[in-house]
């Protein structure tokens, strides 16, 4: 074989390698990038536009509508700052371990004004929560628990956790607020 026919064998099998390692790139950076959170309602930062009924099929389900929006991947959220929460789960001894940004900042980086937020769940489980709760208290929306990401089919994408140890009125409230698989929040 040639030396110009070898340069075009080492060429090709160069580029094969090159594109099934960016094909890999692009997928791992989908799987890890999607969003996982959308706030909507009052926000004055949006950065997605209206509610695509197909595109958004399980929003459209819930008859979630909106004209705009702030979305969030997992490196946007972890971008805001992790803080801890280590703390007793509402009518349990467990004590769990979970790490996320508070959503007050979460919230602030939408843009976000008014009175309450609407939290809703992937089964549709929705709770209203007063931003007086999230000024008061460093709520955490929680991305990890026990140093693992949530999943989909445990409590992810994400999860509201309250510093329930930290202050006494929150020891005795039950776990109603306690949000999990949140992944839509309607700003009031």
């Amino acid at each position: 074989m040639s030396f110009a026919a070898l340069r075009h064998v080492v060429f090709a099998l160069f580029l094969g390698v090159v594109t099934t390692a960016v094909s890999a790139a692009a997928t791992a950076a989908y799987a890890q990038n999607g969003t996982i959170l959308t706030v909507a309602g009052n926000v004055e930062n949006p950065n997605r536009g209206a509610l695509e009924p197909f595109a958004d099929a399980l929003l459209n389900s819930l008859d979630v509508t909106f004209d705009r929006a702030h979305v969030f991947d997992r490196a946007a959220l972890v971008d805001i700052g992790m803080k801890r929460i280590v703390t007793k789960y509402p009518g349990s001894d467990r004590t769990i371990d979970v790490e996320g940004p508070l959503l007050r900042d979460v919230l602030a980086k939408a843009g976000a004004g008014g009175d309450t937020v609407t939290v809703t769940a992937l089964d549709g489980y929705a709770v209203d929560l007063p931003m007086s709760d999230l000024a008061r208290w460093p709520v955490i929306l929680a991305l990890k628990s026990g140093g693992e990401w949530l999943d989909i089919g445990g409590r992810g994408p994400s999860w509201i956790v309250y510093p329930r140890d930290d202050d006494p009125e929150l020891a005795g409230r039950d776990d109603a607020n306690w949000v999990w698989s949140v992944f839509y929040i309607r700003v009031h």
